[in-house]
């Protein structure tokens, strides 16, 4: 059975911005409870991997950050325009 169109237009809208949110959310505590054991105080010091994670979910927090809600304004005033655009006959 396929879901009705209004719910794959909302899918469509929120599938760019909910997939880095979902990603990020999950890979946070991930890196908080990986740092204790490699951050800075680690006897071995940080290592590649570490750093290569860390790096991820700094770039993920990026673009929850900034890219996500510029493309949701993007999307708000595209459609605000696209409607007042509209004929109305």
């Amino acid at each position: 059975m396929k879901p009705p169109a209004w719910l794959r237009a909302v899918w469509r809208l929120i599938r760019f911005p909910l997939i880095p949110v979902v990603l990020y959310l999950a890979l946070r505590p991930v890196l908080a409870s990986v740092s204790e054991s490699h951050g800075f105080g680690s006897p071995g010091g940080m290592g590649l991997g570490y750093l290569l994670f860390a790096a991820t979910v700094s770039a993920l927090r990026l673009i929850v950050l900034v890219i996500v809600p510029a493309w949701l304004a993007y999307r708000v005033v595209a459609g605000a325009v696209q409607h007042l655009l509209r004929d109305p006959g």
